[in-house]
């Protein structure tokens, strides 16, 4: 009986908590977010910055472009479109649905790899207009036709990737 008490107060308080909103959250925002990457003989970031607009507490929408430091020197463009499904004053997690398109350039001409697929995410509210942002994993398909390190799937179009390279901190600014 009391555990029922117990558990039925903390779902009361943690829907009451999501609920309530500081402040309206909607505007133009920019991102700066970095991941490190590993290969079996050579360690690089991966930076990528970001602007979008958000649309309400849980709609954003945007455009990315990341920039790999490494031999290979990738430039990936993504659109995104993300759903925060957990929203609390200050806490947010998210899903993010994304297109990536990467290019680099080789001796005569260009290689190329496409994405299409989903990441999920969390961000926390330091101050009224500034969030600290993560995210891990991309589960979607891929024509990139190398899939090493924890992609499971590795030989076929769809899987999921939850190489290090996947996981990206960074900040949001909202104006």
């Amino acid at each position: 009986m009391k555990i029922r008490f117990f558990f039925g107060t903390l779902v009361l308080a943690l829907l009451s908590a999501i609920s309530v909103k500081a402040q309206d959250e909607r505007g133009i925002f920019v991102e700066g977010v970095a991941s490190y990457a590993s290969t079996h003989y050579k360690n690089y970031a991966v930076l990528t910055p970001a602007v979008g607009y958000q649309f309400n507490d849980r709609w954003a929408a945007g455009f990315k472009v990341g920039f790999d430091t490494g031999d290979l020197a990738y430039v990936t463009y993504t659109p995104f479109a993300r759903f925060s499904f957990l929203t609390g004053s200050a806490f947010r997690m998210f899903v993010e649905g994304k297109l990536n398109f990467a290019t680099r350039d080789v001796e005569g001409g260009q290689c190329a790899y496409q994405e299409a697929g989903f990441s999920l995410g969390a961000s926390y509210a330091v101050c009224p207009h500034l969030r600290l942002m993560a995210q891990y994993l991309f589960l979607g398909w891929s024509s990139d036709d190398y899939k090493g390190g924890a992609w499971l799937g590795k030989h076929a179009d769809f899987g999921l990737d939850a190489n290090v390279r996947r996981f990206q901190l960074g900040l949001q600014f909202l104006f």
